[in-house]
């Protein structure tokens, strides 16, 4: 399981470099605090849930944040930059909302999701932030 959560992860950091629009993408908080455009993605959580009619299968939804940040003097322009950000990453994202063959659509959810952007409060000027989910669900089989 960690290994198919890593691979999902990954997916998605290379996924956001390869939208072309960032200088910096990185997994965690980790990456250059000076580079802007830059992305950050950010585990959340791991969910596991039980299907009735499979005994041998776990569904797994992996929740990770995309955290977007940009620079610019004018609130306006910014926040327009940060929407065409957005964009960007999300047409990226649901390209290839399998993952490459690592996720699937399920009962409890699409293969990928993205949910409602954020912009986040109190960030002090030049700085720009917003922030979406990232929701991915998979299949394993249990080991018998």
């Amino acid at each position: 399981m960690a290994s198919e959560t890593a691979a999902i992860l990954e997916s998605i950091v290379e996924t956001l470099r390869s939208a072309g629009v960032f200088a910096s993408v990185e997994l965690g908080e980790r990456g250059s605090a000076t580079e802007v455009p830059r992305a950050n993605v950010l585990p959340e959580c791991e969910e596991t849930l039980r299907p009735d009619d499979l005994a041998d299968a776990r569904w797994l939804r992996l929740s990770a944040r995309v955290i977007l940040r940009t620079r610019a003097d004018n609130r306006a322009e910014g926040l327009s930059r940060l929407m065409d950000l957005h964009r960007a990453a999300a047409d990226a994202l649901l390209a290839d909302r399998f993952r490459g063959g690592l996720c699937r659509d399920l009962p409890v959810g699409r293969a990928t999701e993205l949910g409602r952007a954020e912009v986040a409060r109190g960030i002090r000027r030049p700085e720009l932030e917003m922030s979406f989910p990232v929701r991915c669900h998979y299949q394993v089989q249990e080991a018998q």
